[in-house]
């Protein structure tokens, strides 16, 4: 006796036909607009979850996608992370003169100097950050395993990779260093947990990056808590294309599974655009 294969559920075969439907039609709706903006999430979206965050690396195909659209007529491409510029550079082997914008630390830093100089520190936030840092180095002694990252604007607390109780454990501790605090922004992602002295997000830089460069449709795509505030400051029904990367409830008006699904999106994105502005 042979076993037999699991029932497909049609539905929701169809609910991922549609909504593969809709996201290509608002990229062919995107690569119309007179000046487009593309920006991406770095972790979870091109590029895959490690265990070390410093292994992580760009998915295949992920960068050329981004190069090709950055080549193209009034077509400007950023990638935004919580890591640091420096860091961000190192991973995605973006040069200091090519057109593709980094916004890091969650859109304190840039290298594009009017989307971050509002959100500089003083002195008293870098004291403040000094003072975090020194905290959390401790908290790093009591939980083995669990690892510290210091950014521009920001100190963080990774556990990737610890069993789920004792990660739990380090998380909780981190997140109470910046409660009832309002100099202090907590963070919490996968598995991580961020204390900024920057207020500044992904969605204010976007938002900035977008009205530099006179965008008519912004693309952005991620997977994270810290993405929602980028994709709050998207509208869909203006042309702009908000994408969430895996499960999870979202402001995002749409939505692909996958590391691998973002380079193909950013891939039809480029062929779509080479059309519009016929480089193709």
């Amino acid at each position: 006796m042979t076993d037999e294969p699991p029932p497909v559920d049609e539905d929701v075969e169809q609910d991922a036909e549609q909504d593969a439907e809709d996201l290509r039609t608002a990229l062919e709706k995107a690569a119309q607009a007179p000046t487009l903006l593309v920006a991406s999430d770095f972790d979870g979206a091109l590029s895959e979850f490690t265990v070390d965050p410093d292994d992580s690396a760009p998915a295949p195909g992920a960068m050329d996608a981004l190069r090709g659209l950055a080549a193209l007529p009034d077509t400007h491409v950023a990638v935004a992370s919580g890591r640091d510029v420096r860091t961000l550079r190192d991973l995605t082997g973006v040069g200091s003169a090519e057109a593709i914008t980094l916004i890091g630390s969650h859109g304190a830093e840039a290298t594009r100097p009017n989307v971050a100089d509002q959100n500089r520190l003083d002195d008293e936030q870098r004291a403040l950050l000094d003072d975090l840092t020194a905290k959390v180095a401790e908290l790093i002694d009591r939980h083995p395993g669990a690892r510290l990252e210091r950014k521009g604007a920001a100190v963080a607390v990774h556990t990737r990779g610890l069993p789920q109780d004792d990660a739990e454990a380090a998380l909780r501790e981190a997140a109470a260093l910046g409660e009832g605090r309002t100099d202090v922004r907590t963070l919490r992602g996968k598995s991580v947990v961020e204390l900024s002295v920057s207020h500044a997000d992904k969605g204010t830089a976007i938002a900035a990056l977008g009205r530099e460069v006179g965008s008519d449709a912004i693309f952005y795509s991620g997977d994270d808590v810290t993405d929602e505030d980028a994709f709050r400051a998207l509208d869909s029904d203006e042309g702009d294309v908000p994408v969430k990367v895996g499960s999870g409830d979202t402001h995002a008006a749409y939505r692909v599974e996958s590391v691998s699904d973002v380079v193909e999106t950013l891939e039809q994105l480029r062929e779509l655009r080479e059309q519009a502005t016929g480089e193709s």
